[in-house]
């Protein structure tokens, strides 16, 4: 059995605007009928409803192209590019001018291969992470003390240099959090929370007029009008087969379809 507020009371889900504005309008209602707590819970719903409406505009101004990581990432990739070009270029040269059967020229062969072992691009056409990892498998080969020799040797100590500082600043580029972006999911459970809590609202002011007695009735009709009225007129659209239009949340006149992406349909309860 379901024992939900949307299972209990037949209200369709309000747009953003429509509620604010009813909401406002029951927290006036409650001022004036001296109702503090009515007025304190509906004041809460204004305030969560002003913060989805933020979240709504951070939502529609997303950049959906941002980026992973930090922008200096691609300058350090580009840069470890580089110094990676220029110990395949320089220890091939250094290959290619040496004489036949030279000991330093053969170890420099062997260590291209171990470097690069399907090519220089093969690993600067990795994606950032994967990069890293397989650039930090590069410098720690030459790095190796068993290499310094031959490292010195190849006239590659520069660029051994230049590549563990370029590493490090790399790492730590991808490691840096992004300023957080407001995730479609975050607004859709806001959405929902904010459904959940005029019907939270609709129940305390049920509570305080519980029965059909005329002051019952007056005191419902005085506090839940402005949320009936918005309900009867999303009620009236849906019958007529067109959309409800959201509402200026401070004047109540009608406004065309949020422009918010993926906004919630306008539908009844489940009942």
């Amino acid at each position: 059995m379901d024992t939900s507020l949307a299972a209990i009371f037949d209200i369709y889900s309000f747009s953003l605007g429509r509620r604010l504005f009813a909401i406002a309008q029951v927290r006036s209602a409650a001022l004036t009928s001296g109702e503090p707590d009515v007025v304190t819970f509906a004041e809460s719903c204004v305030d969560h409803d002003e913060t989805l409406r933020n979240m709504e505009a951070h939502w529609a101004a997303r950049d959906e192209k941002a980026p992973a990581f930090a922008p200096e990432a691609k300058i350090l990739d580009v840069a470890i590019d580089g110094v990676l070009g220029a110990i395949r270029d320089t220890a091939e040269r250094q290959v290619e001018a040496s004489a036949p059967g030279d000991p330093i020229a053969l170890k420099g062969v062997g260590l291209l291969k171990e470097l690069f072992p399907r090519g220089l691009f093969a690993v600067t056409s990795l994606p950032f992470v994967e990069e890293l990892c397989e650039v930090e498998r590069i410098l720690a080969a030459l790095e190796s003390p068993t290499r310094a020799a031959l490292v010195h040797e190849l006239g590659l100590s520069r660029y051994v240099a230049r590549l563990s500082d370029l590493v490090q600043q790399y790492r730590a580029a991808l490691e840096k959090p992004l300023p957080p972006q407001v995730t479609f999911a975050e607004v859709k459970a806001a959405r929902a929370e904010g459904q959940r809590r005029m019907l939270q609202l609709i129940a305390m002011i049920v509570g305080r007029y519980p029965s059909d007695e005329p002051a019952d009735r007056a005191g419902r009709a005085a506090l839940l009008g402005p949320i009936l009225q918005q309900n009867e007129a999303i009620g009236q659209a849906l019958r007529a087969r067109r959309a409800a239009d959201d509402v200026d949340p401070k004047t109540g006149e009608p406004v065309h379809a949020p422009a918010v992406s993926e906004a919630p349909a306008v539908t009844p309860s489940p009942a």
